[in-house]
């Protein structure tokens, strides 16, 4: 697991062996959620404040959580 993120009782990762598009999961206590790069939640289970600042990290580092999915996703090293 490729954690990106500590926020405040939550945080942010990326998984290996995923599928398209590039996302990242957001985790906390009460629950967890998948947002793509540009911000759209694919579902969602966590209170909307946490879901709010994670999307917007998760946009605003776009770069990086691309670059870890990359990695952690590379259809060579399968």
């Amino acid at each position: 697991m490729g954690k990106i993120h500590d926020g405040n009782g939550w945080f942010i990762k990326v998984q290996a062996n995923e599928h398209p598009p590039i996302h990242a999961h957001v985790l906390h206590p009460d629950g967890k959620a998948t947002v793509t790069l540009d911000g759209e939640v694919v579902n969602t289970g966590v209170p909307r404040a946490v879901l709010a600042a994670a999307r917007d990290w998760i946009v605003a580092h776009a770069d990086i959580v691309e670059a870890e999915w990359l990695r952690m996703n590379n259809p060579r090293r399968r």
